[in-house]
């Protein structure tokens, strides 16, 4: 579908014209989630079929129009048309949103393509692999009484860094269903934010580009 170098230079300008600077307040990280993508691998060779095209885009992106677009993308490929650039790509967004009204049309599509370019960019660079293994890389060098403090910028990115953080904490492994303690287990860590700790009002009315920010703090045992 997308293929090295041409595809970053492509993305980053495509991106940069369909988004608006409200769409780029709610998503800080915007400018930087266009990352070099390996030159040994292309977006095209991770999509397989329509099922795994449509996990990819509700798993890395929580496409709302994920079947509608995997259904369109395959269709394509199935005929002989090869989606080999970002506006290609965004055409057939907006033919597979074509059943919206005109209305919301506009909007939806932008928003697909964001969310689309974003689910292939953390497929093809692995980014929440690299992420997983960060945190296990920096905890397992952190002194005791060390904190990790992280900050993400969309809700993958915070889901996975919330639930690493919640097994560190957790101190019984035991079935929930059992209802006596027999592992004995320690946890590893503490809490020290419950809740994810966001830009107040403040901040949001001199940096617009933390609203999507969450900082989470883990304290090792």
């Amino acid at each position: 579908m997308v293929d090295n170098k041409d595809f970053n230079e492509e993305l980053k300008e495509n991106i940069q014209e369909e988004l608006d600077n409200e769409t780029k307040a709610e998503n800080p990280n915007i400018d930087e989630e266009v990352e070099e993508v390996s030159e040994d691998i292309k977006a095209d060779e991770k999509v397989i079929d329509f099922e795994e095209l449509k996990g990819m885009l509700v798993e890395n992106s929580d496409e709302p129009y994920a079947e509608q677009i995997a259904r369109k993308v395959m269709n394509e490929k199935k005929h002989g048309r090869p989606i080999e650039t970002t506006t290609r790509l965004k055409e057939v967004i907006e033919e597979a949103l074509s059943f919206l009204p005109e209305a919301e049309k506009k909007e939806a599509v932008k928003k697909s393509c964001q969310r689309t370019f974003q689910a292939l960019r953390i497929a093809v660079n692995h980014e929440l692999d690299a992420l997983e293994e960060g945190l296990d890389t920096i905890f397992a060098h952190l002194a005791p009484g060390g904190r990790l403090c992280v900050i993400t910028f969309h809700s993958l990115e915070d889901r996975l860094v919330k639930n690493k953080f919640r097994r560190w904490a957790q101190r019984c492994t035991c079935p929930p269903e059992q209802p006596i303690c027999t592992c004995g287990g320690v946890a590893k860590a503490k809490l020290i934010t419950r809740k994810p700790i966001e830009a107040d009002a403040a901040e949001l009315e001199t940096n617009r580009r933390s609203r999507s920010a969450k900082l989470r703090v883990l304290e090792k045992a």
